[in-house]
This record gives structure tokens, C-alpha cells and sequence, in this order.
């Protein structure tokens, strides 16, 4: 399997022990991602991956790491604004990690599909939560509202629309 680099908790209960990839660069915390993803661009043994960041740096004059905060920025944005938003997080959540399992499958080795199980493991159960996030989300916001203990609509129309309103109010009105 081709590794990503970026590996997260081993079967044994380790993390990054047992998984392949893992000793490149292992992720605990957010401090670990910028050296974890300059380890997985750097990475001269995947050769394809390194002939299109070498090609782009070439082109562009911009190094491989800003290029790629850029995608990353470009794929935020979109799936926050885009029309087909949801099929790209599932692209992203489903696709990869599909193809990587299928690699996994085809190969002797048993710590990568061990891998992949547990990372389909943990996706069935954030699916059946996604699931229901999205109405206890609404009751939730909702409850903050209307409830006497939280002047919520009262906050956000203090702090937010009523100031709003009146800019644009003022714009409108200029004399």
C-alpha cells in the first residue's frame, strides 16, 4: 500500500506502532501536521506524486508547502460554498480511503488492512452519529433561542443583526 505517511493508532493500542507509513511521520496533535505533511512532500519515494509538486513548483515559483495550503484552502472554501460540496467530502471520506483499502487487500502484508479496518470502523460509527448531528444540532440552536436562561435571540440580535441592519442602513442612506 502506498502510504500516506500521516497514520494514526495501531492495532495494539499503540499509536503509529504496527502501521505501515508510520514511521515517517505519525500525527498526535496539531503541532505534528505541518512536519507530517512536509515528511509526505518531500517523500521522494512516491514518484508520481513528487514529479507533479516538482512540475507545479516549476511553473509557479511558489515551494510545494504553500501550493498546497492553497488546494486546501480552494477545497475549504468549496465545501463550504459549493453546489456539489457534499459529493467532494464524500469523495474525500469514501474515495481515497477505498482505493488505499483495495491496495491494502492485494498485498501480503496485514498491518495495512488492519489499518483500514479499524479507519472503516471508526467512519460506520461517525456516519451513524453524522446522521443524526445535523437535527440535534437544530433542536439545540433552537433551545438556545427561546430559552429564558439564555436569552440567545435576544444575544444574537443585539451582537449581530441589529449592528447589521444598521450598516446596512447606512450605506443605503447615505446622503
Amino acid at each position: 500500500m502506498a502510504s500516506t505517511g500521516l497514520s494514526g493508532a495501531s492495532p495494539a493500542g499503540g499509536r503509529g506502532k504496527g502501521v505501515k507509513g508510520s514511521e515517517k511521520a505519525t500525527v498526535h496533535s496539531f503541532h505534528d501536521l505541518v512536519p507530517a505533511l512536509k515528511t509526505v512532500l518531500y517523500d521522494k519515494s512516491n514518484m508520481q506524486l513528487d514529479k507533479v509538486l516538482s512540475l507545479l513548483e516549476t511553473k509557479t515559483q511558489l515551494p510545494r508547502e504553500q501550493l498546497t495550503y492553497g488546494l486546501m484552502g480552494l477545497v475549504g472554501i468549496y465545501l463550504i460554498f459549493g453546489s456539489l460540496a457534499q459529493l467532494v467530502c464524500n469523495l474525500i471520506g469514501f474515495g481515497y480511503p477505498a482505493y488505499a483499502s483495495v491496495k491494502a487487500i492485494r498485498t501480503a502484508q496485514k498491518d495495512d488492512d488492519t489499518q483500514w479496518l479499524i479507519y472503516w470502523t471508526v467512519f460506520a460509527f461517525y456516519s451513524l452519529i453524522d446522521f443524526f448531528a445535523d437535527s440535534i444540532m437544530h433542536v439545540i440552536f433552537l433551545l438556545y433561542l427561546y430559552l429564558p436562561q439564555t436569552y440567545g435571540a435576544q444575544i444574537i440580535y443585539e451582537k449581530y443583526l441589529d449592528p447589521l441592519i444598521a450598516g446596512i442602513e447606512k450605506t443605503l442612506y447615505k446622503k
